[in-house]
């Protein structure tokens, strides 16, 4: 359900791509010096743009980079990586404790091999981020129960499951230690709705599998067409873009103003493209 938000690439300038692997080059770092090689695999997009909005935010985004050598390409050489800080170290625990959880999630439902392999390889390091962060790791699990509870009573809605994981986005946000009072409601705001939409855009890209397998689908069971699911989508962020227009950030972060502006939105585009429209 992870890996929707991120820039629309053909859009960023040269030193923005750079900002962008830095960070998310630094956080696939800050993950294995914290939960070894293995935990690597679990990286995601949505967690290395939660990494760069917290630097921004509390003044470390433009610190200097270190060039490092990548032990899964190091036939590519040494490339810029961001400087351990501790918006990477909350963003690699969340990482950790988002992936462990939705493969749980996709274990217990699919029973694929993949997920049970992805539970078994991040239990360890899952336990570990939860003793760091535990009021962090109850709050995934009361939303995620939540949402569990909904998709198991095949709730033929897409605002109270859109709800729970919205909710969840901005519980997280709002535990992160380097975030001051003062951007707690426009952040809350921003992540609740991102949250949502990361939802909306999975249950729709995922709807025709769900409908071979039998799973739980919101869009399948309120029997919504693409016009609508476009509306919830396009509300879905416009609202978080309220959030983040509130932000002390500037209108001189390109890399921030693109994914938020221009990647989720592009995103959208492609998945409401595909296939057909029924």
């Amino acid at each position: 359900m992870f890996g929707y938000i991120r820039p629309k690439e053909c859009e960023l300038r040269v030193r923005e791509q750079t900002e962008y692997r830095a960070f998310y080059c630094g956080l696939c770092l800050t993950i294995g010096r914290c939960y070894g090689q293995f935990a690597r695999l679990a990286l995601n997009y949505d967690c290395a743009f939660l990494a760069a909005l917290l630097a921004a935010l509390d003044g470390t985004a433009h610190t200097e980079y270190e060039q490092r050598c990548c032990v899964l390409g190091p036939v590519h050489g040494k490339k810029p990586v961001v400087k351990p800080s501790a918006a990477l170290m909350f963003a690699a625990d969340t990482n950790i404790l988002l992936s462990y959880y939705q493969f749980m999630d996709d274990w217990a439902d699919e029973q694929r091999l993949s997920a049970l392999l992805g539970k078994l390889l991040l239990k360890k390091s899952a336990k570990r981020a939860a003793a760091k962060q535990p009021a962090l790791e109850q709050a995934i699990q009361r939303q995620l129960r939540r949402l569990h509870t909904y998709e198991s009573s095949c709730i033929a809605s897409t605002d109270e499951p859109s709800d729970a994981f919205g909710t969840l986005l901005k519980e997280i946000v709002l535990h992160a230690p380097m975030l001051r009072d003062e951007d707690h409601a426009a952040v809350g705001w921003m992540f609740y709705n991102l949250g949502r939409w990361i939802y909306l855009i999975d249950a729709w890209h995922d709807r025709k599998k769900d409908l071979r397998h039998g799973q739980y689908n919101s869009f399948l069971c309120a029997d919504l067409d693409v016009d609508t699911a476009s509306f919830l989508l396009n509300v879905s962020l416009t609202e978080a873009e309220k959030g983040y227009d509130l932000l002390p950030i500037g209108d001189d972060d390109g890399l921030l103003n693109n994914i938020m502006r221009d990647g989720c939105r592009h995103v959208t585009q492609q998945i409401l493209g595909e296939g057909d429209r029924h």
